[in-house]
C-alpha cells in the first residue's frame, strides 16, 4: 500500500485594467467590458493618488503627454498611434479629451486630463485611454508606449478589501457594495487634486484560469509546515495509483479555487476592511483542503500593480506568486 499527498498551485490573472470606482460606474454597462469581466471571481478594492495627463499635445499621428499625480515626478510619454495599431498607416484620427476640471483648455498643452478617446477617420470609436489603462496595456499587453521616469510610484496601490463574487456577476456584486460605500465614507483623499474620493478608490479584478497539481508519494513530511495537518491519500491498487496522479478531484474553475485564493490573499495582506482574516489558514471551509489538497499556492500573472497594506508594505509585481506562510 502506498500513501501520498496532493498540493495545488492556483493560477489567476487580471481580467481588465485597474479602474476607479467612478469609471466603473460607467464601464460596467458596456458589453465589451462585461464580456471581459464575466469570468472574474475575485476583486480587490484599492487606492492610490489621482492620476491624470498633463501637457498633452496632439501631433501628426502621435500624442505627447505626461502622466502625473501631483505627488511623484511625472512620467514623460509619447504614444505613436500607428505603431500602436490604433490607426492605419497614414490615417487621420480625431481625439476627444475629457477633463477633471470644468473649463477645458482651448489651446494646447492640455492639462488636468482624465482620459482621451481616439476616433477613426470615419468617426468610429477606436480606443479610450486613461493613465492607468495605458500603463496596464504597456506592462501586460506590450503596448509600445515610450516612457521616461520612475514608473514604480504610479503602480503602487493600497489594498483596502479583498472579496469574491463567484456566485454572481462581479459587476452586480460591486454595485452598491457596502464595503465600497464604507471605504468611500471613511477614507480621505490622498491627492489634494481629487474632487471625488471615487477618483482614487479603484477596482482590480482577478480571473481563476486553472491550476497545476503536485502529487508526492513519500518524503513529503519535511515540506509541510509544522501546524498543517497532511491529508493522506492511501492507494492499494494500480487503479488508485493511476487516479491519484491523473485525475484531479477539482474542476478548473471550481468555487473552491476562488475561496482558497481569497483566503490566502486576505491572510497575507490583512486588508483593514476585511472582517475575517483567516488566521487559521489553510484550515478554511470550502477551500482546496475540502477536496483533498494539503497545501495551496497562488500565482497571479498579467499583474499591472504593486499591492501594499500596513501589514505587508513590501509589494511585488509582474508574475506574482503568493505562498502560504509557514
Amino acid at each position: 500500500m502506498l500513501d501520498g499527498i496532493k498540493v495545488i498551485e492556483i493560477q489567476a490573472q487580471t481580467g481588465y485594467p485597474v479602474v476607479s470606482a467612478y469609471e466603473f460606474e460607467f464601464l460596467k454597462g458596456e458589453k465589451v467590458v462585461k464580456d471581459r469581466l464575466k469570468d472574474c471571481s475575485l476583486y480587490l478594492i484599492l487606492q492610490r493618488p489621482l492620476t491624470y495627463f498633463q501637457n498633452l499635445i496632439l501631433g501628426e499621428g502621435v500624442i505627447d503627454f505626461e502622466i502625473a499625480d501631483g505627488i511623484n515626478p511625472p512620467l514623460e510619454c509619447r504614444l505613436d498611434l500607428e505603431e500602436a495599431k490604433m490607426i492605419k498607416p497614414g490615417g487621420i484620427v480625431d481625439v476627444e479629451i475629457q477633463y477633471y476640471k470644468d473649463q477645458p483648455d482651448l489651446v494646447p498643452p492640455h492639462n488636468d486630463v482624465a482620459a482621451f478617446k481616439i476616433l477613426t477617420e470615419a468617426g468610429e470609436f477606436a480606443v479610450w485611454e486613461t493613465p492607468q489603462k495605458l500603463l496596464y496595456e504597456a506592462i501586460v499587453n506590450g503596448l509600445p508606449l515610450y516612457l521616461r521616469g520612475d514608473i514604480s510610484p504610479y503602480l503602487a496601490y493600497h489594498v483596502h478589501y479583498i472579496g469574491k463574487a463567484w456566485s454572481q456577476n462581479v459587476w452586480n456584486r460591486l454595485t452598491g457594495h457596502h464595503k465600497v460605500q464604507k471605504i468611500l465614507t471613511m477614507e480621505d483623499s490622498i491627492s489634494p487634486r481629487s474632487r471625488k474620493l471615487s477618483f482614487e478608490i479603484s477596482v482590480l479584478l482577478l480571473d481563476i484560469v486553472g491550476f497545476d497539481e503536485g502529487n508526492m508519494i513519500g518524503g513529503y513530511e519535511a515540506l509541510i509546515p509544522e501546524k498543517v495537518q497532511p491529508i493522506i491519500h492511501e492507494m492499494k491498487t494500480e487503479e488508485e495509483i493511476d487516479a491519484f496522479f491523473s485525475k484531479p478531484p477539482i474542476a478548473p474553475r471550481a468555487p473552491e479555487l476562488t475561496s482558497e485564493a481569497e483566503a490566502l490573499l486576505i491572510k497575507l495582506f490583512k486588508p483593514e476592511y476585511n472582517g475575517i482574516m483567516f488566521e487559521n489558514y489553510p484550515n478554511i471551509a470550502n477551500g482546496t483542503r475540502s477536496v483533498g489538497y494539503t497545501l495551496a499556492n497562488l500565482t497571479v500573472t498579467r499583474m499591472p500593480v504593486l499591492l501594499t497594506t500596513a501589514h505587508r508594505p513590501n509589494a511585488a509585481m509582474g508574475d506574482v506568486k503568493f505562498e502560504m506562510e509557514a
